[in-house]
């Protein structure tokens, strides 16, 4: 029974997110809308309910709305989440810097980020073919959220750091451990994976999430360390924020750039794997 229970306790940290994406977004639309009352008021404008209406629409999907909603959860998700990981599944979240930085470890981590992006892109690009209507309502959500403008400093500041944490803590903090409760490993991994598929609410991030999950998975299990899936999930999200695309409409320099990086991303893999094997074994001498 009580394996049942943290098999459904697994559910918990899902809803839970949403629910705190949700209790963010109305203070600050709220917020917005007293900020538009006040311009009406003090400019003596004569606006009407209409105009005020769509000017509020424009503002809530704008991409400074959206940027501030999501950092406001992330932090919300890092400090309700992280104190779960850690009072109830004891997760090692004060390690000391020189006991956890290991150069060979972080140096293969970062090797595999360009195969799993390569990946990602794989993934999205053979769903996008298969099923043309699922891109253009993934193009359009994030049009409608504002996030397909320029980058400012509070997107890279959510999008490569706090997003990763906050997010590494609900899935492969409560989440992943809830799971290993109730199943083994590689279907406790397979099952968070799925989640943070469906956390982001459209089919074509759902589906790489899951394949870019189950590396963060195993990172942070065979690791045995959190820390290590949130570097992977911090250098993933710089490398897709910050990589020019521009450098890949050239066919001949995009098929070696592919090749490279899958090359360079199985590299990593196997680095990791073999001075994970290294730490265990100084460790049982």
């Amino acid at each position: 029974m009580k394996k049942v229970g943290y098999f459904f306790l697994c559910f918990v940290p899902l809803i839970l997110a949403i629910a705190v994406q949700i209790l963010i977004t109305f203070p600050v639309m709220g917020i917005s809308a007293m900020m538009e009352f006040a311009k009406i008021i003090f400019s003596e404008s004569r606006m009407g309910i209409m105009e005020l209406y769509k000017n509020l629409l424009s503002v809530w999907s704008n991409q400074s709305f959206n940027t501030i909603v999501s950092i406001g959860f992330a932090l919300s998700c890092i400090f309700i989440f992280g104190f779960w990981y850690k009072a109830q599944f004891k997760g090692e979240l004060n390690k000391v810097p020189k006991t956890l930085f290991k150069p060979g470890i972080f140096i293969s981590i970062i090797l595999m980020v360009p195969g799993l992006q390569m990946l990602a892109s794989m993934v999205t690009s053979i769903t996008s073919v298969l099923f043309p209507g699922w891109m253009e309502f993934y193009e359009k959500l994030m049009k409608a959220a504002g996030l397909t403008g320029e980058l400012s400093l509070l997107l890279i500041l959510y999008a490569i750091f706090l997003g990763p944490v906050g997010e590494e803590m609900i899935f492969r903090g409560v989440t992943l451990a809830s799971a290993k409760c109730a199943l083994p490993f590689w279907a406790a991994n397979l099952f968070q994976a799925a989640l943070f598929g469906v956390f982001h609410l459209n089919v074509i991030q759902g589906i790489y999430a899951f394949f870019i999950g189950l590396f963060l998975g195993y990172v942070c299990e065979k690791g045995k360390s959190i820390y290590y899936s949130i570097f992977l999930h911090i250098f993933f999200n710089a490398w897709g924020t910050l990589m020019p695309t521009e450098l890949l409409n050239e066919p001949m320099f995009a098929g070696i750039f592919l090749i490279v990086s899958i090359l360079v991303g199985i590299a990593g893999f196997l680095v990791f794997n073999h001075k994970i094997k290294q730490e265990s074994q100084a460790v049982s001498i």
